[in-house]
């Protein structure tokens, strides 16, 4: 048989990589110097006082004008009365109008370490004297915050618009029906409306996954190209051709890489994420969790989701997390690693034949040329269609353009394409599958065509075959 013998191409070129010190020394390295990262990712920002900044955007949302010790008010319009200060104070505004003069008030806040700030009123009319509407400038102090000035901002504006809608006559219960909001959207006919968040998983997911499939060919279809290459350039390859056939060496060694690249990354996540579980409690992590669950903003905006059923955001952010973890079926994760292994068999043997063009160590990087290319076409054919669909984003309109379709039944961008396709649902379990048959088919042929060629080229020690000529030799043969 032609593959009789790969299982021991395969345990001894296994036994050879793993027992390398290149090997160990760059697994080891990579384990450090991600859990580092991730560590890092999570600790940093404490240390930066990212934490302080989390609770300033928590808190921005709401009341945090509360932490100023005084507000004073310039109001030159004499819109506001002493009703609209007494309500702010109820609301724990410490707000009082002021004779001082704004210029000389804003010099004195610039100097000031305590949290306090100037509100100035003013109305804006045209030339003809005609009121237009009302300008309202907030001044804080060295010692207050953006964010609580932004707060105070909200503060005035209701504050100034009420007490204008109350001059026109609206009644407190009417001007509250006043604040209702409208949303208008633009849908095309026969497509489905998505969020934000959901637009959002649309980009990203068919970039995160194809990346890492992107990674594991680029990296470890190189070292099958080395291996074979080295083999070759070493006459280690003429013994083993002695009692193993050329295509049994080809599949023992990209099975090799195949267990080699896969069990890496697994050892390599399974350190980051512990890394990122442990660190997780003492750093970003932690802090947002426990400054998002202490705080009175959250759990009010939450009575308040309750009551009224108005928290659209967080239920569409739900639905769209519900809708992505759907697609997460035992039939669809299975499917989606039986792309990865034939999106890797298929680099994988390309890229032995590469290996075993060329007749000098120093020709490999320029025979890995076209490869590497093809891999790049591969994952932005993959991603490119994806990133341009504008519309996806700008209307909440999902549909996929043909070259999104064509990069998942095209064999160099399915590995890559259909993963995310899955995942988000753009393609149903009959054209998967289908996508996956003709991936499945085109790991054959270049399997056949591999058995054609590689008996040919392993032992050619001229000039490096270019990758026109190996075709030739294919059709030839």
């Amino acid at each position: 048989m032609r593959t009789k013998g790969w299982q021991n191409v395969l345990a001894f070129t296994l036994v050879q990589h793993i027992k390398t010190k290149s090997f160990i020394i760059g697994t080891i390295i990579t384990c450090v110097v991600l859990s580092a990262i991730c560590v890092l990712t999570n600790m940093l920002p404490v240390w930066l006082g990212a934490d302080e900044a989390i609770e300033d955007i928590v808190d921005s949302s709401d009341d945090t004008y509360k932490d100023f010790e005084n507000i004073y008010v310039i109001d030159e319009t004499a819109l506001l009365i002493e009703e609209d200060f007494s309500e702010a104070n109820e609301l724990g505004a410490h707000m009082s109008k002021t004779d001082k003069d704004a210029d000389s008030l804003v010099d004195e806040l610039s100097l000031k370490e305590t949290a306090e700030a100037l509100v100035k009123i003013t109305a804006a009319n045209d030339e003809n004297g005609n009121l237009l509407g009302y300008t309202a400038k907030i001044y804080y102090s060295e010692g207050s915050s953006s964010t609580s000035a932004d707060s105070l901002s909200d503060l005035v504006h209701m504050l100034v618009d009420k007490r204008r809608m109350t001059m026109l006559g609206v009644s407190e219960e009417d001007y509250e029906k006043t604040l209702y909001y409208v949303d208008c959207t633009a849908l095309k006919a026969g497509s489905k409306q998505v969020d934000m968040f959901t637009s959002m998983i649309n980009y990203i997911v068919p970039l995160i996954l194809p990346l890492v499939l992107f990674i594991l060919i680029f990296a470890y279809g190189q070292t099958v190209a080395q291996s074979i290459a080295t083999e070759k350039t070493s006459r280690v390859m003429e013994l083993l051709l002695v009692s193993v056939r050329p295509l049994a060496i080809v599949i023992g060694k990209v099975l090799a890489m195949g267990i080699v690249s896969f069990a890496q990354v697994v050892l390599v996540s399974t350190v980051c994420t512990i890394s990122f579980a442990v660190s997780a409690p003492f750093g970003f992590i932690g802090k947002m969790t426990s400054i998002l669950a202490n705080s009175d903003i959250m759990s009010s905006a939450g009575e308040s989701a309750a009551q009224a059923g108005v928290s659209l955001d967080e239920i569409e952010t739900a639905k769209a997390i519900g809708e992505l973890f759907k697609n997460f079926t035992p039939l669809n994760i299975i499917l989606i690693l039986i792309i990865f292994i034939l999106g890797f068999l298929f680099y994988s043997l390309i890229a032995a034949l590469v290996g075993a063009s060329v007749s000098r160590m120093e020709d490999l990087a320029m025979a890995m040329q076209p490869y590497s290319l093809m891999v790049v076409l591969g994952m932005y054919l993959a991603y490119f269609p994806v990133l341009f669909n504008a519309e996806s984003l700008a209307s909440g309109v999902v549909e996929n353009n043909p070259v999104q379709v064509f990069s998942y039944y095209f064999p160099l961008s399915s590995p890559f394409a259909l993963p995310g396709a899955i995942i988000l649902g753009n393609l149903d379990i009959v054209q998967s599958l289908i996508a996956t048959v003709i991936l499945a088919a085109f790991v054959v042929l270049i399997a056949i065509v591999v058995s054609k060629v590689y008996e040919a080229i392993i032992l050619h020690n001229g000039n490096r075959i270019k990758f026109g000529e190996i075709l030739k030799m294919a059709m030839r043969k």
